[in-house]
């Protein structure tokens, strides 16, 4: 399985529980997320392993994929959260952002949609 660098991967914004957060079909190397972000995993339902179901501190089997919030997500405790219908809203098209620039947008009052234009050709 893929570990990536969490620290320079652009990962899809999404939204679990109501919090905004990055997602990533792959598993995150915990020593490369950025501060102040949390980290959880996400297992697959086991009727239907394209479907998230429940997510957790680490994934044993199911490996569903990887979350970044900025915030830390309540009642994920040892047998994780189960994600209901409407819990994980993906496909939202806001954009791929990474953990320093989803930082930016949603803990900086400085944030200027116009300035990730100016640096990456397109606002996200």
């Amino acid at each position: 399985m893929n570990v990536i660098n969490a620290s320079i991967t652009k990962m899809e914004e999404i939204e679990i529980f109501g919090i905004p957060a990055l997602y990533t079909p792959y598993k995150v190397s915990r020593q490369t997320v950025h501060l102040g972000m949390n980290c959880y995993e996400v297992q697959a339902a086991p009727e239907d392993w394209s479907q998230p179901r429940r997510l957790m501190t680490e994934v044993d089997s199911g490996f569903y994929g990887t979350i970044l919030t900025p915030i830390p997500v309540e009642g994920v405790g040892a047998e994780g959260r189960i994600i209901e219908a409407g819990d994980f809203l993906d496909e939202l098209q806001i954009g791929y952002y990474t953990p320093a620039e989803f930082e930016d947008k949603y803990l900086s009052p400085d944030y200027d949609p116009l300035r990730l234009e100016q640096i990456y050709g397109k606002a996200d």
